[in-house]
């Protein structure tokens, strides 16, 4: 936790744990008080469980797709260790595509070229600006994501033309003991930082609606209007800076 002697209540971040949060550091950074409380755990598909035959099954026949698209950081952690065991050389003509630049850049370590949103850094910036995604008949693409995820993206493709599969890479598995700790810790928080609506979905009914909740677009601050929030914030997208700004938009940096 970091601490300063201005800030007298911690701001709440409750998304997953991650090696290297950029979002946290620059919390941390900015000497700004927060209480990282992650409620949600996210757990790679085991080597035994029946869905890793899948995941193999896929990336065994990379070269029978167009185009693959990453859906977030951590499928690309770890979808991209698996595709460059099985191919020291990626299949001619597949292109990369992630959803958001946290995601692109982890595509530097294997030198694999990507290609990613700019001005809108999520699921509809891929839709609207990513010319070669337009136009789908007689391509096939896969998605790596994590299981349950949103289905927008593969249904959207789908009536553009495109032959979809999922690749399920993990789970995203909600913690009891965290939301119970969370929920207690809202009530002496001076924000909230939620990154999804599943993540606000797990927090349950709105403990505090007058507590300022900052969320990284405006679909997900409707899902925070529905809960029973009144105060939020969206940020321009989720990017640790972008998030980083809104905070301190309610959180002046001291």
């Amino acid at each position: 936790m970091a601490t300063n002697t201005v800030q007298k209540k911690p701001i709440l971040v409750i998304r997953p744990l991650r090696q290297g949060d950029t979002f946290l550091q620059l919390l941390e950074d900015a000497r700004l008080q927060f209480c990282h409380i992650p409620v949600m755990q996210i757990q790679p598909v085991d080597k035994d469980d029946l869905v890793y035959a899948d995941i193999l099954d896929v990336i065994s026949k990379l070269d029978r797709w167009d185009q693959a698209i990453f859906i977030s950081a951590n499928a690309a952690e770890i979808g991209l260790p698996l595709i460059a065991q099985h191919w020291p050389v990626l299949p001619s003509g597949l292109q990369f595509y992630a959803v958001g630049q946290q995601t692109a850049e982890l595509f530097a370590e294997y030198g694999y070229p990507v290609r990613c949103p700019k001005k809108q850094p999520n699921t509809e910036g891929l839709l609207e600006e990513i010319q070669p995604l337009k136009h789908l008949k007689g391509q096939s693409v896969v998605i790596f994501r994590g299981g349950e995820g949103r289905q927008t993206l593969g249904e959207e493709l789908t009536a553009r033309g495109g032959a979809v599969r999922y690749c399920e890479l993990y789970r995203r598995i909600i913690d009891p003991l965290k939301v119970e700790e969370a929920r207690a810790g809202v009530e002496t928080a001076s924000c909230l930082v939620a990154h999804s609506g599943e993540l606000l979905r797990a927090l349950g009914d709105c403990v505090d609606r007058h507590i300022p909740v900052v969320v990284p677009s405006a679909r997900i601050a409707g899902q925070a209007q529905q809960l029973g929030y009144n105060n939020i914030e969206v940020a321009d997208n989720a990017l640790p800076q972008s998030m980083l700004r809104a905070v301190t938009r309610l959180q002046p940096v001291p």
